[in-house]
């Protein structure tokens, strides 16, 4: 299938801020202000909600 993208591609979409940096910036520390987690096993990419039930990605006061 070409312009899938494989399982490190679909991850890296977490995005490179630590919990500390999200957390710094206003963010969600879980989805560094995606709002979803990425996550891929065996070729099988699923896109889930954050677990910390954010508000779209901005840290809950």
């Amino acid at each position: 299938m070409p312009g899938r993208m494989t399982d490190q591609q679909w991850e890296a979409q977490n995005g490179p801020l630590s919990p500390a940096e999200a957390q710094a910036r206003g963010l969600c520390w879980c989805c560094t202000g995606n709002g979803v987690l990425y996550t891929a096993f065996g070729g099988v990419q699923r896109t889930v909600a954050c677990p910390e039930k954010c508000d779209n990605g901005k840290a809950r006061s």
